[in-house]
């Protein structure tokens, strides 16, 4: 369960997008290992309450998640954590 205090404060009228703000929060708990590959993410609407935003907002932050491919939508049964893409290995050849 994370606590209320967890959330990123969110400035409606910073230079920062807000659906920018949420999905690096939410990445930034992938990466830590609080969210875990296979944990269902709660509601789009659940998490707009969570965080305070519109349900599009939290929409918008799934879509980049997605594109960065660390979450994937199961059509009917949710939005799930995939274990994060391998970064490729740098090599001096």
């Amino acid at each position: 369960m994370v606590e209320e205090s967890d959330f990123p404060e969110i400035d409606r009228d910073g230079p920062e997008l807000v659906y920018m703000v949420v999905a690096d929060h939410i990445a930034g708990r992938i990466e830590r290992g609080d969210l875990k590959p296979g944990q269902r993410l709660p509601s789009e609407l659940d998490l707009s309450e969570q965080y305070g935003v519109a349900r599009m907002t939290v929409r918008r932050a799934m879509k980049e998640l997605r594109e960065r491919g660390l979450i994937r939508s199961v059509h009917g049964k949710g939005t799930y954590v995939q274990t994060p893409p391998a970064t490729e290995a740098i090599t001096d050849e």
